[in-house]
Formats: structure tokens, sequence, C-alpha cells
């Protein structure tokens, strides 16, 4: 077995228990929002309001996240995003492991004989 494939195939397990070990995860982007108004004459600014923003079932879904559940939700997406990124990283060495497995040797091919034209042809039939 060539080297190279063997640590292919280990970093290729190593990716499945780190996948394995992803514990929280969450699809879409937390991000932070504020809203001004104006009281009085001046402009308040009011906030961070956080909202998971995320496609599902070909529809954008925006979703207000409460305060208390912001720290969970970011580790959730944040797990997601490693997730992907393994993901990508698996596909990549899977094909590596199969381009690997598949090369056969290089195979000399034998020059094409011509057939010989002392009486090997039948004569043509009248």
């Amino acid at each position: 077995m060539n080297s190279n494939l063997s640590e292919l195939q280990f970093r290729r397990k190593q990716i499945l228990q780190e996948m394995a070990a992803i514990d929280r995860l969450r699809r879409g982007h937390l991000s932070k929002q504020f809203f001004q108004s104006t009281r009085q004459g001046k402009t308040c600014r009011q906030g961070p309001y956080y909202v998971l923003q995320r496609w599902f079932d070909g529809k954008n879904l925006c979703e207000r996240v409460p305060a208390d559940q912001v720290e969970s939700i970011r580790q959730g997406v944040e797990g997601y995003q490693r997730f992907e990124q393994l993901a990508q990283e698996f596909a990549a060495v899977s094909e590596e492991i199969t381009l690997q497995a598949d090369q056969i040797p290089e195979v000399k091919k034998k020059p094409k004989r011509r057939p010989s034209q002392s009486g090997s042809r039948k004569p043509p039939s009248s």
C-alpha cells in the first residue's frame, strides 16, 4: 500500500471523528441588528437584536433569537460551518483515495499484426 494512500485513509478517519464530535449544529447566519428611532427630536439606537437567517424549503426564513439563546445558537452555527468545511475536505480526500486506488500500471500495447496475404484469404465464391 502506498504510504501516501495510507496517510489519506488515516486523515479520512480523523475527519469522520471530528464530524462525530460536533454536538451543536444550526444552519444559517446569525446577525446582529439595531434599530434607530427618534424620540423628542433625538435619534436613539436600540438593540442589538439577534436574528437567525436561513434557507428552508426554498424560502428565506428569519427568526428572532432571544438574548439568552444567542450563545447557544452561535455555537450551533459555528458547528455547522465546521461540519461543512470537514465535508468538503472529506470529499477531496476520498476522491484522492479513489484516484490512487484506481491507478492501474500502464501495460504496453502489442503492435497490431496485419493478416498475412499468402493463402489466408478464400477466393471469392462465384
